[in-house]
């Protein structure tokens, strides 16, 4: 991929090794590149003057935030940029809060390198990520969508074919045209891992599907 075609995204975090470490993970990538970096929110907001931004990844803590207020002055300030929370707890409350505010995403601090790029992925293609472990409490769907074990058998390989096409952020058509079949038939076979899954959309399937390891060896990296 050409560097023209990388989405750019802005890692905002007043820990200096914690930003060092989100780097690392985006440089491996060939999508995605950082557009620098921010240790403040004014310095975040002053980072996003520079350029077009896709996503600005902000820490829920750090200097300036405020908190949850800092995503709604992101939000006015920038409307052309996505805004995701990153945070060291994992608070359903919090979570509601900061989606309400018009986040896209929460990014536990927890997270390995492999799930944070498969979330970041899923946030840059337009969808709502909210951590696996969360998600029962945030979207009242029940205990089974928030994490008991669900075994790769219970689907089939088309569906985890599918499914893993949509830990990349893959739309219906690029599913339907990289495995040969009609844009109905993905649909099809969506709503039916969505059920085997226990989950109410695509965000929340992709990201249960890298949580628990569903796609073994091919989980995205």
């Amino acid at each position: 991929m050409s560097e023209t075609q990388r989405t750019r995204i802005l890692i905002a975090d007043d820990h200096p090794l914690y930003r060092e470490a989100l780097a690392s993970v985006f440089e491996r990538a060939d999508d995605i590149e950082t557009a620098g970096s921010a240790d403040t929110f004014d310095a975040a907001l002053t980072a996003l003057e520079g350029g077009k931004v896709a996503l600005a990844l902000l820490d829920l803590g750090m200097p300036g935030m405020d908190g949850v207020s800092g995503v709604t002055r992101m939000r006015e300030r920038h409307p052309e940029t996505r805004v995701a929370v990153i945070s060291g707890s994992l608070d359903a409350t919090r979570i509601r809060e900061v989606l309400a505010a018009g986040a896209c995403g929460y990014l536990p601090k927890t997270f390995e390198p492999h799930m944070i790029l498969a979330a970041v992925r899923l946030m840059l293609s337009g969808a709502i990520y909210v951590p696996p472990d969360a998600l029962a409490e945030v979207a009242g769907e029940g205990a089974r969508a928030a994490g008991s074990p669900v075994a790769p058998g219970n689907l089939t390989p088309r569906e985890l074919e599918v499914l893993r096409m949509l830990t990349k952020g893959s739309a219906n058509k690029e599913i339907a045209r990289a495995i040969g079949v009609a844009e109905v038939t993905v649909k099809l076979h969506t709503r039916r891992i969505l059920e085997k899954l226990g989950v109410r959309n695509r965000a929340a399937a992709a990201a249960l599907a890298v949580s628990r390891g569903l796609l073994g060896d091919d989980s995205p990296k």
